[in-house]
């Protein structure tokens, strides 16, 4: 992510941070129709960010609002982050 990516990407994130599982995200992107979306989008950044992105993609545990590589990859399939969180929430 380049430092112009970096600061966008703060200037849009949310005052609260959301906290949510992988499997909730990845449930809330299905029901959305946004799920390969992310492979897609994460397929198309430069190295090394392409490689870190799809690490986090791979393993990460939890979704964060504040994550840059969240917000980025939001902002690439036009995702709504809010609209993400509450679906993902009412996710058991």
């Amino acid at each position: 992510m380049t430092d112009d990516e970096l600061a966008e990407a703060r200037s849009d994130q949310p005052t609260t941070v959301r906290v949510v599982s992988m499997r909730q995200a990845r449930l809330a992107l299905l029901s959305m129709g946004l799920l390969d979306d992310v492979e897609t989008a994460i397929g198309m950044l430069p190295e090394p960010q392409k490689s870190a992105a799809k690490i986090e993609w791979e393993y990460a545990a939890e979704v964060r609002s504040d994550n840059p590589t969240v917000m980025l990859l939001a902002g690439e399939i036009g995702l709504d982050l809010e609209q993400l969180f509450d679906i993902a929430e009412g996710i058991q």
